[in-house]
């Protein structure tokens, strides 16, 4: 309806206002609105609002024809009006609302309902002003979610168009009970453009199209209904109650329109520091990020657009930070199974770019965590290489200076692995160097370092051990060692080691000083007869 319903408005404005075809507007256009609106939404599949406007149209005409003498006066000309009001409350009350705050401003109009139906000399019309009354307070509830999550342009127009036909009708209470309503006044623009702007924001809610004109042609009915009842007769309590109600109505949309332009700088200022996180995920700092504090931090940037997040999982990978939870979004992550879990169900719907881009975020880091742990491990026994060692030694010495945590290093050797390799070849000797990798990662706490210094040489950083307690850690792995088989050796494999350290380093030097040591303290063991450990 955007493309003719501004143009239609304004027709009905100039036939309404221009004085020789006022009445003709009135008796006729009115009318004739109501009936195609009322049309127009029951074929839309809005039967009650639709019902609504039909009847309203037919008690119209039905006025229009008992006024031009062609139908005779009676109760029966009431009939299509009170169906016509009873399908408004019926549609009106199934549409969901909230509790009244900010719309409250609005009730001092069902003053005038209440006044006019204290009128005596209106009759049945008395009926009309108490539904009138009783139909604002209905629709409060339905405008106040306009100040809420977001700006509903729909319900800005049918809200608008809903007040605009009740305030019309108890001005008309009031000028029938008074000096007599005149044929062609003004007020009669009130009923038709509240028809038209029903039923457009009927018609389209839920669409979400384009509310511009919607919300500009809702401001502008408002700013017209005072207008429209300065004209002589109407009595000056009509004319304060629809200043007043233009007024309140029109800034309370104005505010509203506040409101969304505050949520849509909050809705952007997320986003920014959602994307902010994710660039922290950088290649520079991921090459010492787990896979988990990988999740974890996309969770975290996460949390800025979806506050109610509390679990991410990538399933392939057997990685899940946070909790579980039935809620849950699945992100697209290139064949593996990536889910973000959520404390309840979502109000609102989440944007497919931004799952789009959560994903290919987690996979482009995650891959950068793989090149990086390649980069400082030994692919053969998963322990750090001298390159992993070198970054993972300053953070190992702040930690224990910072604690004055002691550190011993340890040097341990395959003894006779060239055998090994020379009688059962390189594949038996690389099952060896597997074996001792196990022992020695699940001998190992968090904070320990392991390391393959190279061939056969593996090396070891125990945080908070003295030199005795060292030495008890590795006994325990060469015993172990020994215990364990490698077909087709027959025979025990031993370990040689030496221990140098176990008191809280000043600094790197003295470390790479105390590995220098515990060389030494290997060579002497492998000296006086291997399988042993050698204090330095």
């Amino acid at each position: 309806m955007a493309a003719y319903g501004p143009g239609l408005i304004a027709l009905l404005v100039f036939l309404g206002l221009f004085p020789p075809t006022a009445p003709f507007s009135e008796r006729f256009l009115t009318p004739l609105v109501a009936l195609g609106g009322g049309v127009f939404l029951w074929l839309d599949g809005r039967k009650a609002w639709g019902l609504g406007l039909l009847f309203l149209g037919l008690g119209d005409l039905a006025w229009t024809l008992e006024d031009l003498k062609r139908l005779p006066r009676g109760l029966l000309l009431e009939f299509p009006y009170l169906a016509g009001y009873a399908a408004l409350t019926w549609a009106l009350l199934k549409v969901p609302g909230e509790r009244p705050r900010l719309s409250l401003l609005l009730v001092p109009l069902v003053l005038l309902g209440l006044a006019s139906a204290l009128k005596p000399e209106l009759g049945i019309d008395r009926v009309y002003s108490l539904w009138d009354a009783l139909l604002l307070l209905l629709l409060l509830p339905r405008l106040e979610p306009l100040f809420r999550e977001r700006l509903l342009g729909e319900r800005v127009l049918w809200g608008v168009g809903f007040l605009l036909f009740l305030v019309a009708d108890m001005a008309y209470a009031f000028l029938e009970a008074g000096p007599g309503y005149p044929t062609g006044h003004p007020v009669h623009l009130l009923w038709s453009l509240g028809y038209v702007l029903l039923t457009w924001g009927v018609a389209e809610e839920g669409r979400r199209g384009n509310t511009f004109w919607g919300q500009a042609l809702a401001l502008g009915g408002l700013f017209l209904m005072p207008a429209l009842l300065l004209h002589d007769p109407t009595p000056w309590e009509v004319r304060v109650m629809a200043l007043y109600g233009g007024l309140v109505a029109g800034l309370g949309l104005l505010y509203a329109n506040h409101l969304e332009w505050r949520r849509t700088e909050e809705k952007n200022l997320r986003w920014t520091r959602f994307l902010e996180e994710l660039a922290r995920l950088s290649p520079s700092v991921t090459q010492t990020l787990s896979p988990e504090a990988v999740l974890m931090g996309a969770l975290e940037a996460t949390r800025h657009l979806l506050p109610q997040a509390v679990g991410l999982e990538v399933r392939g990978r057997r990685g899940l930070v946070g909790e579980r939870t039935p809620h849950s979004l699945a992100i697209p992550l290139n064949g593996d199974t990536a889910y973000l879990y959520l404390q309840g169900p979502l109000e609102e719907p989440v944007p497919p770019s931004f799952l789009s881009l959560l994903g290919e975020r987690i996979r482009q880091v995650l891959r950068q965590v793989e090149w990086g742990t390649l980069a400082l491990t030994d692919p053969l026994t998963g322990l750090l290489n001298r390159r992993g060692l070198e970054a993972e030694l300053p953070k190992l010495l702040a930690l224990a200076r910072r604690y004055q945590a002691p550190l011993s290093v340890v040097m341990l050797d395959i003894d006779r692995f060239k055998r090994v390799n020379d009688t059962y070849g390189h594949p038996v000797g690389d099952e060896v160097l597997k074996l001792l990798g196990r022992i020695l990662q699940a001998s190992v706490r968090r904070e320990d370092l392991a390391v393959r210094y190279g061939g056969e040489e593996f090396l070891l950083i125990l945080y908070g051990a003295d030199r005795l307690a060292a030495k008890e850690v590795v006994e325990r792995i060469r015993y172990r060692f020994r215990h364990q088989r490698v077909d087709p050796i027959p025979y025990p494999l031993t370990l040689s080691a030496g221990i140098a350290g176990g008191e809280v380093p000043e600094g790197e030097a003295q470390l790479e000083d105390w590995i220098l040591k515990a060389d030494y303290a290997l060579l002497r063991a492998k000296e006086t007869g291997r399988d042993r450990v050698t204090l330095a």
